[in-house]
C-alpha cells in the first residue's frame, strides 16, 4: 500500500541529494579502509569508469571525499548545462501529479495549497486543478462529491506562481528548476466563474502564462527550452464559432472533456447516493489557454482512432484516459497507441476508485510512450519510487529513448548482466520511530524492473542479502542477475529496498530507485529515502558491475 508521504517529503518526483553523504560511521570507515588498501593494485579511474576519480596512491581522505560527493554516487546526475531541452515537449516523459490538491485520502483527505508546494518543489511539472463553482461566487478547488475541503482557486494560482520555478541548478538537485509547468485544468464551473478563472490566471501568473495563441494556429509544439519558466494550461477544446454557454452557474457539474475524471465523480456520486453530475461546457476564452495542450474527445468507434481520425492528427491534441480505460484501448490498439504517442500527447491517470491514493506501475505506461503519467503523490509506494528513479535530477523532463520519437526505427531490446555487491550500511532509518535499533534486523532486496511485455519471473529479477542486526552492518554479499532480457536502459530500473525481517510482513525501512542508464559502475554510495519518502542519512556502500548487450 505504501506509507503516507509527509509535507516535507522530497522523494517521488526527482529530488537528488545535494549534500555529501555521511560516511563517518566506524563500520563504513573500516570497509573503506579495506577498499582503499586495494587501490594499489586496482586503478580507480578504470573501476569507476570515471577519469575524474582519484589516482592510484590517493589518500584515504581523498578516496572518502570522492565517494561522498553526490555527483559520484550510484546515481549519475545529468548536467543542466548540457541537457538536451531542444525537442518538442511531446517527445519527453514529464513528471505528473493527479489530484494535486489532496494530501491524503481521496474521499476525505485535506485539500490544501500545500499539495501544490509539495509536488512542485519535488520536481513535478504537470499538476491538476479540479475547479468548481464556489458558493460565494468565487471558483473553488476540491474533489467533487467527496468530503474533501474547498480551497480558493486564486490561492492555488498564487501557490503555483510561488513554487513553480527555481534557479537552473535546481533541476539537478533539490528544487523544481526552470522547466515549464503544465496545468491539467478540470473545469466543472459555470460560465461566469470560468471567466473569473481566466482573469485570475492572467493576473496572478502574468507573463509566465502562455496565452493569446489560437489553438487552431498551432502547427507544432515548442520545446521545453523555448518554454522555460512558462505555465501552460491543458484545457478542453471548444471551436471559436461555438456559442458561449449560459451564464447561470451550475453547481458542482462535470465537464465532457475526455481528460476529465468523470468516472471518478460518478463513482463518488453513486457511493454517496447522489444524482450523477450534470455536464457543462467550457467557454472559448478558457479553451484558448490550452493552445499547446488542447483536450479533445476520443473518437470511440472509429476503426483506427489513434491514427487516421482527424482529431488524432491535430498537432496540439491531448487524449486522457484512466488507467483502466487505457488498458482496454491497449488490448485493441497496441501498435496504434505507440505510434500515436511518438508525435502526440497522452495523459493517463489513476483509476478513480483508488481511494487510498495508491498507484499503478508507471513504467507500464512509459513503455507505451505515454508522456504524462499522473500519479497520486500522497503515497510512497512502488509507483512513486519508480517515478523518482525516472526523474531524479532531471528537472521533470526526460527525453524519450530512441525508437519512441518520430521518424526513428523501432526500439531495440537488449540483455543485462548485473552484479551488485552490498558491502555495508550506516545510519539506516528505523521503520517506525518507536522501533529499537537492537531489534532491527535489516536485509537488502534488489529488484529489477525491465521493459519487456512478458515480465520475467520473480526468481530472475529479485535478490536479497541475509538479515543482520542494527542500523549499521556489514554484508559483503554479491547479488547477481544474468542474461536478463527485455532491457531498454532508459525504461528499466534497479530498486533497492531495506526491510526489517519479521514474522509476517517485513516492514520497509529505506529505499532507492535508479534508472538503469544512470546506474554508475564501481564502488558507489546509495543515498536512501526513508519509508515516508524523505531524504535520510542512511547509505549503502556497494560495488556495481554492469554489462548491457
Amino acid at each position: 500500500m505504501g506509507k503516507d508521504i509527509t509535507h516535507d517529503s522530497s522523494a517521488g518526483g526527482g529530488s537528488a541529494h545535494s549534500t555529501p553523504a555521511d560516511l563517518s560511521s566506524p563500520i563504513l570507515q573500516s570497509e573503506l579502509t579495506k577498499l582503499h588498501s586495494q587501490l594499489s593494485t586496482t586503478d580507480l579511474k578504470t573501476l569507476q569508469s570515471d577519469p575524474s576519480a582519484p589516482s592510484a596512491g590517493c589518500t584515504l581522505e581523498s578516496f572518502t571525499t570522492y565517494l561522498a560527493d553526490p555527483k559520484n554516487s550510484i546515481l549519475a546526475l545529468p548536467d543542466p548545462q548540457t541537457k538536451d531541452w531542444s525537442h518538442p515537449f511531446n517527445e519527453y516523459f514529464i513528471s505528473s501529479s493527479h489530484n494535486t490538491y489532496l494530501i491524503g485520502h481521496q474521499l476525505y483527505g485535506d485539500s490544501t495549497t500545500d499539495g501544490y508546494r509539495n509536488v512542485l518543489q519535488r520536481g513535478c511539472r504537470c499538476i491538476e486543478i479540479d475547479v468548481w463553482d464556489g458558493d460565494d461566487g468565487e471558483p473553488e478547488v476540491f474533489h467533487g462529491y467527496t468530503l474533501t475541503k474547498e480551497i480558493k482557486f486564486k490561492d492555488v494560482c498564487k501557490a503555483i506562481k510561488k513554487y513553480s520555478f527555481s534557479e537552473k541548478e535546481g533541476e539537478r538537485f533539490e528544487g523544481p528548476g526552470e522547466g515549464p509547468v503544465i496545468i491539467s485544468l478540470e473545469s466543472h464551473a459555470g460560465a461566469e466563474q470560468q471567466k473569473k478563472m481566466v482573469k485570475i490566471m492572467e493576473k496572478v501568473w502574468g507573463e509566465a502564462l502562455i496565452k493569446d495563441i489560437e489553438p487552431e494556429d498551432v502547427k507544432a509544439l515548442p520545446s521545453p527550452e523555448e518554454l522555460r519558466r512558462k505555465i501552460l494550461v491543458k484545457a478542453k477544446y471548444i471551436a471559436p464559432e461555438a456559442p458561449e454557454p449560459r451564464t447561470t452557474p451550475l453547481q458542482r457539474v462535470a465537464t465532457t472533456s475526455s481528460d476529465s475524471s468523470d468516472n471518478e465523480h460518478e463513482a463518488y456520486a453513486e457511493e454517496y447516493k447522489k444524482a450523477k453530475p450534470k455536464k457543462s461546457k467550457v467557454i472559448r476564452s478558457l479553451a484558448r489557454l490550452g493552445a499547446y495542450c488542447s483536450s479533445h474527445h476520443f473518437p470511440t468507434g472509429h476503426p483506427e482512432p489513434f491514427l487516421s481520425h482527424n482529431t488524432s492528427q491535430i498537432p496540439n491534441h491531448v487524449y486522457s484516459f484512466s488507467e483502466k480505460v487505457f488498458a482496454r484501448h491497449h488490448e485493441t490498439f497496441p501498435s496504434q497507441i505507440f505510434i500515436h504517442n511518438q508525435k502526440y500527447l497522452m495523459r493517463v491517470y489513476p483509476f478513480g476508485l483508488r481511494f487510498s491514493s495508491t498507484n499503478a506501475d508507471p513504467s507500464q505506461f512509459w513503455k507505451r510512450g505515454v508522456q504524462l503519467v499522473a500519479l497520486n503523490w500522497q503515497k510512497c509506494d512502488e509507483g512513486m519510487m519508480l517515478n523518482e528513479g525516472m526523474f531524479a535530477g532531471e528537472g521533470g523532463y526526460v527525453l524519450k529513448p530512441s525508437g519512441f520519437r518520430p521518424n526513428q526505427p523501432p526500439p531495440v531490446f537488449q540483455k543485462l548482466d548485473l552484479a551488485i555487491t552490498v558491502i555495508a550500511a550506516a545510519n539506516l532509518p528505523l521503520p517506525e520511530e518507536s522501533d529499537k535499533p537492537k531489534r532491527f534486523e535489516p536485509y537488502v532486496k534488489i529488484i529489477l524492473h525491465t521493459t519487456s511485455d512478458t515480465p520475467p519471473t520473480k526468481e530472475h529479477v529479485k535478490r536479497k542479502t541475509k538479515a543482520k542486526r542494527g542500523i549499521e552492518c556489514v554484508w559483503d554479499t554479491k547479488l547477481e542477475f544474468k542474461a536478463i532480457e527485455g532491457i531498454i536502459e532508459k525504461l528499466s530500473f534497479v530498486r533497492f529496498k531495506v526491510q526489517d525481517e519479521e514474522i509476517g510482513t517485513d516492514d520497509l525501512s529505506a529505499w532507492a530507485c535508479i534508472r538503469l542508464d544512470r546506474l554508475q559502475q564501481g564502488i558507489r554510495v546509495v543515498r536512501l529515502f526513508d519509508n515516508k519518502g524523505r531524504h535520510s542519512k542512511g547509505v549503502l556502500l556497494v560495488k556495481v558491475e554492469k554489462k548491457v548487450y
